[in-house]
């Protein structure tokens, strides 16, 4: 059994204890002062997953420190449960080993380790809860007095669940009533992965009451994190210019010099942005930004810094490639457990904004990165310039900034201008930098972990995070990831051990210019109105034509031209995406057989030629053999549509079509864009669609035959106008027929009357065959282009005319 000696003051040890008592007054400074009465209180800490990394490195070494200073109760039990075949006493030495990689001899540590017990169980096993609670039981019966218990939850968050029922159904959650006896538990982020997930989490957490719920975020245990509350709250220094009339924009980063290492598995299904950036950033900028609190109760805190969390708005779809960018360092895909062509960024810059109104229109910029050559984890508040502004700088300069620095050092520095010593009126910038303290050691994590058990053990919830706050950070990262999933921000790569990837980042974001990258072969009068469209979307679209003229043409434009297929795949950043414009048939097979070899796992084919989906389903097939992902797109809406505005119908695989959903949006006209699944669908709708196509076209050509030859002297031109204005008929075909009247005259005389056809209305023909149903409207309308050729007459130049104004084909 461990006992300690009664608490008394340690100065220097760092930690700040809030009460709801009046009585137990905020520690000032440095020291802390807890009565007799709330802190020796006999508890039990029981630790699931007692043997994983989070007690090595963080837990066990806490709880030492907490021995060391005297900071545990008189009564205190560690127990370790986890399912290795360890006994007491060997749990006892696994522990002295963790300790002694923290340079706690074993000596140091003997008394400690007499507090340390064990249990072996399975989470999902409710004979071994049975068996903790005998265990609790037996040291409660000892002590002759219901405990209190705190149930650290050092487990995957996918075993919690089954921790939360066999602690239900044994009872154990179960408080004794009364000031002794209460139950709490410690759970560690990840609080779920996305909001949706996060929800079914606390779901899971119900058979506890919130103010019996810590959820531990380590930044809220770092001493200039708590130090932000204080110097807003406990000073009047600067908190009446802290909003949006003074500030100009707010920035926290978290850069470090570590890499993934051994993290690899973990890391790959988080990334930057949810390890680092929806909790640690996000919280700390609810520090900087939230209204003084009622009072400085847990509650109170907790409150202020979720009514800001609720308010903070990411980028919408339309803003998110401007006001976001991801990188990933170069190498990462080749640490242990990482996916093959792995999307998960280890650097990243996001913009917000917070609909508040202390501050509307202040823009907020979080990021962090892995291997930035640098440990930089600060956040930075810019004031505006005075105006006027006596003796500033020509170009202003800088404006004062208040800077919390986390890290390396942790300090508050405030940037300002004042006059340079010497006769002219000449300024400089200058620093005030407050250095809060220095650490006794570098023992990553240890002191934060330290602190926020003790509060833990105390019941004092201020530094730990809200179920509404974890809603909230979640509510306000899910938009970006969801749009980094369906690619509509590109991954850049950056070297490791740089800082340049931030600078790229920030330049960028500024201008607005972060591109996405896309490859097209064929630029015709298709693959050249494509191209010209994504160039003005911002774009870098990589072109090759084997018509060396016609690429250069376009690099006019801004394309970046390319001479071979060898060239086009070289130059185009990985994963690649690659459009084929090109015509149906051969052509496209066999730019297809030599561009395979050229590609490598990962890559992407978009296939936009007007093909028949059993090819499609054959190129498919030939694309697995590469590993080369391959997607059909039937667009329709000829060169017009490509340059401004097509309509896509999209085949393959759903995921894929997310993925490329930014492609797509930004070649479609609003809304003209849909999936179907399967390979070859896209192109079996469109398909279809020209087959109905041709029957549309010859009833409108009929139509205007029998006009033509009535007893009436009809203006055909009218006659569109007419039937083009509110009609039943009125269409983009009686649209395009109007200004074919009105380029080649209603007689259309320079037109020809032998109408061509390409092959897609004989494809749906076949297809309905072979399903055994008939299609005679298309089938007569396919019969009459083949007859044209001996027969034409006035139908036949309409059908010519409207060719010639939607797909641009040859009409004389």
């Amino acid at each position: 059994m461990f006992i300690q000696s009664p608490v008394t003051p340690v100065a220097g040890d760092f930690v700040y204890f809030h009460s709801k008592r009046p009585k137990i007054a905020l520690m000032l400074h440095l020291n802390i002062m807890l009565t007799k009465e709330q802190y020796n209180v006999p508890t039990i800490l029981v630790v699931f997953g007692a043997t994983g990394d989070l007690m090595a490195k963080k837990i066990a070494p806490a709880l030492f420190r907490l021995y060391k200073n005297k900071l545990l109760p008189k009564q205190f039990v560690i127990i370790g449960f986890s399912r290795r075949e360890l006994t007491e006493e060997t749990f006892r030495e696994h522990t002295a080993n963790i300790l002694n990689t923290h340079n706690i001899t074993k000596e140091e540590s003997s008394i400690f380790l007499n507090s340390v017990q064990f249990e072996k169980g399975n989470f999902d096993d409710e004979q071994s809860f049975i068996n903790l609670k005998k265990h609790i039981d037996n040291i409660e019966k000892d002590w002759g007095i219901c405990t209190n218990k705190l149930y650290y939850l050092a487990t995957p968050p996918e075993s919690i669940p089954h921790i939360i029922e066999n602690l239900k159904k044994t009872k154990l959650h179960e408080p004794c009533g009364g000031e002794l006896g209460w139950s709490r538990i410690i759970v560690e982020k990840p609080f779920g992965s996305d909001e949706k997930s996060a929800k079914e989490l606390e779901k899971s957490l119900n058979i506890f009451k919130e103010e019996q719920i810590y959820r531990i975020d380590h930044y809220f245990g770092k001493e200039m994190v708590e130090g932000i509350l204080n110097f807003r709250f406990s000073n009047n220094l600067l908190e009446h210019r802290w909003n949006n009339a003074h500030i100009e924009k707010i920035e926290l980063r978290l850069f470090e010099t570590l890499g993934v290492e051994e993290r690899g598995a973990f890391y790959d299904n988080v990334g930057a942005l949810r390890d680092v950036g929806q909790n640690h950033l996000l919280e700390v900028l609810a520090l900087i930004a939230m209204d003084r609190p009622e009072d400085f109760s847990a509650q109170s805190i907790r409150n202020a810094r979720e009514e800001i969390l609720s308010n903070i708005k990411s980028p919408d779809e339309s803003e998110v490639s401007k006001k976001t960018f991801r990188a990933q360092y170069r190498g990462y895909e080749n640490i242990k457990n990482i996916k093959e062509n792995s999307q998960t960024e280890t650097y990243f810059r996001a913009e917000f904004k917070i609909d508040h109104p202390r501050w509307i229109g202040v823009p907020i910029t979080i990021e962090a990165g892995k291997r930035m050559g640098k440990v930089e984890k600060e956040a930075v508040i810019y004031f505006k310039h005075p105006h006027p502004c006596l003796s500033c700088p020509d170009d202003h300069g800088e404006s004062t900034k208040v800077i919390f620095n986390i890290a390396p050092k942790e300090s508050i520095t405030i940037d300002y201008w004042a006059k340079k010593p010497g006769l002219k009126q000449v300024v400089e910038k200058r620093s005030f930098d407050f250095l809060l303290y220095k650490k006794k050691d570098d023992d990553q994590y240890v002191e934060e972990y330290a602190k926020l058990l003790l509060y833990a053990i105390a019941g004092d919830q201020t530094w730990f995070v809200s179920k509404k706050e974890v809603i909230s950070l979640w509510k306000a990262v899910d938009p970006i990831t969801r749009a980094w999933t369906n690619g509509e921000v590109p991954m850049q790569t950056y070297a490791p051990d740089t800082f340049d990837i931030a600078e790229v980042a920030n330049e960028q974001m500024k201008s607005g210019a972060v591109k996405k990258n896309i490859g097209i072969i064929g630029l015709g009068k298709m693959g050249s109105g494509i191209a010209k469209q994504l160039l003005e979307k911002n774009w870098n679209v990589y072109g090759y034509n084997r018509t060396k003229d016609v690429t250069k043409e376009i690099e006019k434009d801004g394309l970046i031209g390319t001479y071979s297929l060898t060239e086009l795949v070289e130059r185009i950043p990985r994963p690649r995406n690659i459009w084929l414009m090109l015509p149906a048939g051969e052509a496209t097979d066999t730019t297809l057989n030599e561009l395979l070899p050229l590609l490598l796992p990962g890559d992407t084919v978009i296939d936009g030629s007007n093909s028949l989906y059993t090819t499609s389903q054959t190129r498919n097939e030939l694309c697995k053999k590469y590993d080369v992902i391959y997607t059909d797109c039937g667009v329709s809406g000829g060169p017009a549509g490509a340059r401004h505005g097509a309509c896509l119908m999209v085949g393959g695989e759903e995921s894929v079509y997310h993925r490329l959903s930014p492609l797509f949006r930004d070649i479609a006209k609003d809304g003209a864009v849909a999936f179907f699944n399967g390979a070859g669908a896209g192109h079996f709708a469109k398909m279809v669609h020209n087959g109905i196509e041709y029957g549309m076209m010859q009833s409108i050509a009929e139509g205007f035959d029998v006009l033509k030859r009535s007893e009436y002297e009809f203006d055909l031109t009218e006659v569109a106008r007419i039937y083009n204005t509110g009609s039943v008929i009125e269409s983009r075909l009686t649209n395009w027929l109007l200004k074919a009247f009105k380029e080649w005259g209603s007689d259309l005389k320079d037109v020809s009357a032998k109408v061509a056809h390409t092959g897609e209305g004989a494809w749906t023909i076949e297809t309905a065959k072979k399903m055994g149903t008939e299609v005679p409207a298309i089938k007569s309308a396919l019969d009459f282009r083949i007859k044209s050729e001996e027969k034409p007459s006035f139908a036949g130049k309409i059908l010519s005319a409207l060719r010639g104004q939607f797909g641009g084909h040859k009409i004389k």
